[in-house]
């Protein structure tokens, strides 16, 4: 499984460094199991110490939404980053600003 991280600066009067990683959904996961993977690993706790993603999305909407062919991408607020599902093939956090 190929997991990256992308550090991106932006110049304005503040420099803020924003940190990406991505990381595919494996064919033997779930979405919902592939966000949550992500953001333990991010985080590096277990899952137990997260808040549960149904706080933050319908799982179930979740997984019928990535598993049609016309939606391309899902993007949610969840325990501090911007989530980005592209189908079945990836996740991409970004932390919140």
């Amino acid at each position: 499984m190929k997991e990256s991280t992308t550090e991106t600066t932006v110049d304005s009067a503040e420099s803020v460094e924003r940190h990406e990683y991505e990381r595919p959904i494996g064919t033997d996961e779930s979405v919902c199991e592939a966000v949550v993977s992500a953001v333990t690993t991010v985080e590096n706790v277990d899952m137990d110490d997260i808040e549960p993603l149904y706080s933050a999305v319908d799982g179930d909407a979740l997984e019928r939404i990535t598993a049609s062919n016309t939606i391309s991408c899902v993007s949610f607020d969840y325990v501090g980053y911007w989530v980005e599902v592209h189908g079945r093939s990836h996740v991409i956090l970004t932390p919140s600003e």
